[in-house]
């Protein structure tokens, strides 16, 4: 028998790309949308400031020497 654990109580950190600190949040929430605080320096994250971050760390690493 097993036991299926509800999305909303798994937690994984969530790491806050200005200071690095990992907070934890429930895939559930982020996905719906919510945001987080970073307990270090105080920033507002969701999903949608993550996904921009990332959009330039790809367009960063692509115009980086020795990268095609």
């Amino acid at each position: 028998m097993t036991v299926a654990t509800p999305a909303a109580v798994i937690t994984y950190p969530a790491t806050c790309p200005l200071c690095h600190t990992a907070d934890a949040i429930t895939a559930t929430s982020l996905e719906a949308g919510e945001s987080w605080l970073c307990t270090t320096c105080g920033q507002r994250w969701d999903s949608a400031r993550l996904e921009t971050v990332a959009a330039y760390a790809r367009y960063v690493a692509s115009r980086s020497p020795g990268t095609t």
